[in-house]
């Protein structure tokens, strides 16, 4: 890789960034926005883990990482991954893993390490003095106890000398600051130990001090030497410590000299010699302070030396802003001080910030930001800033990728969700507020500073100026400080807020509605952030490891690192930069993804056909073609596309090996995610490089002929269509249809996947049937405040009628699931009732009626492109009802209940039964409490359904009628329908819509992320429901009472996702039982017996097993 042009101060008139406004490569080339953004606190190994550990895998290693970076996660990592050899019985030549520290107080947290993320039995040794006194048969007795020994040095040097253990019985040897082998150090005689034993354990050292602080480039390099030497390994750091990929360039790194501030109006001199004598002041205090007393100035000094550094960083306005924040937290410390000494010190602070405030109205409004009170530094970040301004083009485009950029596909069964409850969930969350305009995703940048008050304020002015300055509207920015983001650290109840706060200013800058952060040294490392293509140093980075880590953060294509510098210290930073870049080159070759420093410069190969042909489409009229100098590049390209979650970085490995005669091959490992599964193996070439090529250039072919990549070269996939675009490949009808292919707008059909056992399984007449109950037990309720109605709960288990599956195969035993129905968590069981009985042809008919009827007209999915076969089906059963029959008290097939329904007028459509005054309409109670009704006069052609909630006794036809414009209920559909009623003294019906949403997976309070809607209030609600104006009021006499009963009803709604689930966890047990028979993992076949953990407390087990009992269903638990 190339390295950085020379660097040089720079004026900026001369100063040209490219942004993505001004690339060659067009204006959305590279944008962070199509960059992964990575989740925090979701502990998977990083990038620069994952490659070290391959590392480690392949020789001894000395990992070099800076403090804080995971290097003990590596360590655990590598022993996971050896865990094999450690698994077996000590004394059957099973071996162990010896984790080394240097004292005692370091052995539990490299314990709890290994205990946290593997299963393997550790055990600790960390005195001495109490296991010097240990026999062989004690330390005997522990190696055969624990796989991992974590132990002291000195314990561990002592176990090997009076040979308790052999090196020979260790298989991973962890060395925790290696570096201490350089000195007289235990570590060096254990290794002294290893050169005469013949099968030497792996070696893996850890160290993080010779990178720490500032260390000459020449002492680097002779410490590495030195390690390696002793410990007989290869040093190795990551990508991410040298900023080097292999695939993108670096940033464009720029030393920006900013210039004198000039103090034109004396207020800049008045506040520096203002807050200094104030410092002074406190300091010449002569206060005794004993040791466990608090010092009465510590707040006072800390308080002023912020805002000096303010002043002096930012200028007099900023110094203002900063005053009025402190005034404001003194306020609390003034409130709550009960000694009189500190509260004298905090009013003399207090006081003396106010002067501060006073001294600045004096020459500048508070109200706007005056751009004469600022540094030459601000000046410069604005100037800087208003580069990455869009052009009008790029907003409209980043318009229309914003609005369509959460089209992904979901599992939805209806078009509509119930119209009695759209109002109170809203299924689409409100945009936030805040977020200025879609073209903000054009920048994604972070500005560096040193001081939490510096970031605070910084983003205030910033805001400020994007009031004033229209060049400056499209900055959406926000601040970030620290406060313990990432830790796993206790935190009061301020503290627990404060974290909650900075995490969602994280959130917000992933999602790209912040598109510019101003953030402390908490960024540079530990966090992980979207790829930024800027990144400014506003106070400049004091080691390498400050400026590595900032750098580290300008990964986007197109980026830029800029560090402003002051006049006065830009010759001493830039001798900094220049030990910086040494130290860099050095371990830039002992990165474990560096090209050989003998290949960094190679040209091209020019005659790239003569070395290896290519691989050439159509070659008769130029069709596109790859040659060994592109081959990596289509391979890295068709990686990139491939599928993957944002914690998965796909990439290929290359693995190089060395033949007798001096020639090398290579061998290419796709994702395991590609259909290319099998190894591609080069052919020997004279150079590393020569064979790496090769090899990709072979696998493209490969690639184009299994159909992964297409007739232009392109990887086959969801991104295929932008390439496509850019190659002008489709003609206007296609190119005009909106949306990315897969999203809402362009769906796309794949193979779904159906189980074994639901294949060619529906019931033949006389053949043996297994016959499945669908278990239905409400186990958490739905809580009052999500009850917006107040209307009763329904558990199914209440009422003896269900549903039950029949097949002609069984089915494997699956554990339970929940569906959320309205009356909240519903846990589903699938359980054999009976098998090996057989069926007449006559009742299959009806059972295969019954089926249809209750999917084509009470859920009304069928469409009038499907067509109900049954037998031709992929997947074939019959759903049926189940009831208790025949008093026989268990559950059996409701025959007469499916010819009833059959012989019912109100089956499909609207009965025309007529009453008269001859024979008026009689009312029964009990017909109504368990009844689904249908107005008999309208929506002739899909009629509504309706579940009855109550009874409204004290009203009748007769009484006052909601709205103004009819006196009653019967003067209403007189009116309107001109319809005379019988029975005027009959009761009213209370109705609720049946339910239309059938995707009953998720709660109906959460949206498809798991986050909670927003709610109307609970006096809203309230006020809403008890008002007769927004409740459905029918009249029984004008309805007819469907033969299904609304408690059977409620369970059909289940129906579709109780499948759509039962599918996907009898997909799953396939693969289990697959892995389990090809991997010999766990049992193909589960016991007869066996039964899945159910995750329901324990008092709600007692309930389902109670309930299922009372309805004669055996279920285990």
């Amino acid at each position: 890789m190339n390295e950085s042009p020379a660097l040089q101060p720079l004026s900026m008139a001369g100063l040209q960034l490219v942004t993505p406004a001004s690339s060659p490569m067009g204006p959305f080339f590279g944008l962070p926005w199509q960059q992964e953004a990575i989740h925090d606190n979701i502990y998977t190994p990083r990038k620069y883990q994952v490659e070290l550990l391959e590392a480690a895998l392949d020789h001894n290693t000395i990992v070099c990482l800076n403090t804080g970076s995971g290097k003990t996660f590596i360590a655990v990592l590598l022993t996971k991954e050896l865990s094999y050899q450690i698994r077996g019985d000590f004394h059957r030549n099973g071996k162990r893993t010896v984790f080394l520290v240097n004292s005692a107080n370091q052995v539990a947290p490299q314990v709890s390490a290994v205990r946290t993320h593997s299963d393997l039995k550790v055990g600790e040794y960390s005195s001495l003095e109490v296991n010097a006194a240990w026999t062989k048969e004690k330390w005997n007795q522990e190696f055969t106890k624990h796989q991992v020994l974590v132990m002291t040095c000195y314990v561990a040097l002592n176990v090997l000398k009076n040979g308790y253990l052999s090196l020979s019985d260790i298989n991973l040897l962890v060395f925790d600051e290696c570096h201490l082998a350089i000195l007289d150090h235990p570590y060096r005689e254990i290794m002294k130990l290893c050169e005469n034993c013949p099968s030497c354990p792996r070696i893996l050292g850890l160290t993080a001090s010779i990178l720490n602080g500032k260390c000459d480039p020449e002492e680097l390099e002779e410490k590495i030497q030195k390690l390696e030497k002793i410990l007989k390994s290869n040093a190795e750091t990551a990508t991410d410590l040298v900023v080097l990929d292999r695939y993108t360039s670096q940033p464009c790194e720029i030393v920006v000299d900013c210039g004198p501030f000039t103090d034109r109006s004396g207020l800049y001199g008045r506040l520096l010699l203002e807050l200094e004598e104030a410092l002074n002041f406190i300091n010449d205090c002569n206060i005794s302070v004993r040791s466990k007393e608090r010092d009465s100035t510590s707040i006072s000094k800390q308080i002023l030396s912020d805002c000096r550094a303010v002043l002096v960083v930012l200028g007099p306005w900023c110094a203002d802003k900063v005053a009025g924040m402190m005034v404001r937290e003194l306020q609390k410390y003034i409130k709550h001080e009960q000694e009189e000494l500190h509260r004298k010190f905090l009013l003399f602070t207090d006081t003396f910030l106010r002067k501060i405030h006073a001294l600045c109205e004096e020459h500048f409004s508070p109200a706007s930001l005056d751009l004469k009170f600022v540094t030459p530094k601000v000046i410069k970040l604005l100037e800087i800033l208003r580069k990455y301004k869009p052009y009008e083009r790029q907003q409209f485009e980043s318009v229309e990728w914003y609005n369509n950029r959460n089209q992904d596909n979901y599992v939805s069964w209806s078009d509509s969700e119930d119209d009695d409850e759209d109002e109170e969930i809203e299924e689409k969350e409100k945009p936030e507020t805040n977020f200025p305009s879609p073209f903000t995703n054009i920048l994604c940048g972070i500005i560096f500073v040193e001081r939490r008050y510096t970031a605070v304020v910084l983003n205030r002015l910033i805001k400020e100026a994007g009031k004033q300055d229209p060049e400056l509207a499209y900055i959406s920015s926000n601040f970030i400080t620290g406060h313990g983001i990432g830790k796993n650290q206790p935190r009061n109840k301020q503290m627990e807020a404060e974290f909650r706060k900075q995490e969602e200013v994280l959130r917000k800058f992933r999602a790209h509605e912040t598109n510019l952060l101003i953030a402390t040294s908490i960024v540079e490392e530990g966090v992980d952030i979207p790829k930024c293509n800027l990144v400014v140093r506003f106070d400049l980075p004091t080691e390498y490891r400050s400026y590595v880590q900032s750098k580290g953060r300008a990964r986007a294509p197109i980026s830029n690192y800029i560090m402003l510098a002051d006049t006065d210290k830009i010759k001493s930073f830039e001798e900094d930069l220049k030990t910086y870049k040494a130290i860099e080159k050095i371990l830039r070759n002992k990165c474990s993804k560096s090209v050989d420093a003998g290949e960094t410069d190679v040209e091209p190969v020019v005659d790239d056909d003569d070395v290896f042909p290519p691989y050439v489409l159509r070659p008769d009229d130029g069709g596109p073609r790859v040659t060994i100098n592109t081959a990596i590049g289509h391979i890295n390209r068709y990686c990139a596309r491939l599928p993957s979650d944002p914690f998965t970085h796909l990439a290929p490995k290359c693995r190089t090996r060395e033949l007798p005669d001096g020639t090398f091959y290579s061998t290419l490992y796709l994702p395991i995610n590609s259909p290319l599964r099998a190894s591609i193996v080069g052919p020997p070439m004279s150079c590393i490089r020569l064979a790496e090529r090769v090899v990709a250039l072979i696998c493209c072919e490969k690639l184009h002929k299994i159909g992964e990549l297409d007739d232009h070269l392109m990887p086959v996939g969801k991104e295929t269509v932008k390439y496509e675009e850019e190659l002008d490949l489709h003609d206007e009808e296609e190119t005009s249809v909106p949306g990315r292919p897969g999203s809402t707008k362009r769906r796309q059909c794949y193979p779904k996947a159906i189980p074994e056992c639901l294949r060619d399984s529906y019931p033949k007449p006389d053949q043996p049937c297994y016959l499945y109950v669908i278990g239905m037990v409400l186990t958490t309720p739905l809580p009052d405040e999500l009850n917006f109605r107040r209307r009763k709960l329904y558990p199914p288990e209440d009422t003896t009628r269900c549903f039950g599956i029949l097949t002609a195969k069984p089915i494997p035993q699956i554990p339970h699931f929940p569906v959320y129905t309205r009356s909240g968590e519903v846990t589903i069981s699938i359980e054999l009732k009976k098998s090996g009985f057989t069926l007449s042809l006559q009742m299959l008919e009806l059972i295969t009626r019954l089926h249809q009827y209750i999917f084509s007209h009470i859920l009304r999915l069928e469409k009038p492109a499907l067509e109900f076969k049954p037998t031709d089906a992929d997947s074939a059963y019959c759903v049926l009802p189940l009831n208790v029959v025949n008093d026989s008290s268990t559950l059996d097939i409701d025959f007469k209940f499916m010819e009833d329904i059959e012989k019912s007028e109100a089956r499909i459509g609207i009965p025309s039964t007529k009453y008269s005054k001859e024979t008026p309409f009689v009312f029964k109670l009990e017909d109504y409490q368990d009844a689904v009704i249908i107005p008999r006069y309208r929506n002739f052609d899909q009629p509504h359904r309706f579940y009855v909630a109550d009874v409204y006794t004290d009203l009748t036809p007769l009484s006052k009628f909601p709205s103004p414009e009819y006196e009653t209920f019967a003067e209403y559909y007189k009116t309107k329908y001109n319809l005379d009623l019988t029975n005027l003294n009959q009761p009213l019906l209370d109705v609720d819509h049946t339910s239309s949403r059938l995707n009953l997976l998720t709660p109906r309070h959460l949206n498809q992320k798991g986050k909670a809607l927003p709610l109307s209030s609970a006096e809203k609600r309230k006020a809403k429901w008890e008002s007769l104006q927004n409740k459905q009021i029918l009249v029984p006499e004008l309805c007819a009472i469907h033969p299904i009963p609304a408690s059977l009803w409620r369970k059909a709604v289940c129906l579709p996702s109780i499948l759509y689930r039962l599918h996907c966890l009898l997909t799953a047990e396939e693969l289990r039982a697959q892995t389990a028979s090809d991997a010999g993992v766990g049992v193909r076949s589960l016991p007869v017996d066996f039964r899945y953990a159910c995750a329901v407390s324990q008092k709600e087990r007692g309930v389902m097993e109670a309930c299922l009992q009372k309805n004669c269903i055996k279920f285990r638990f």
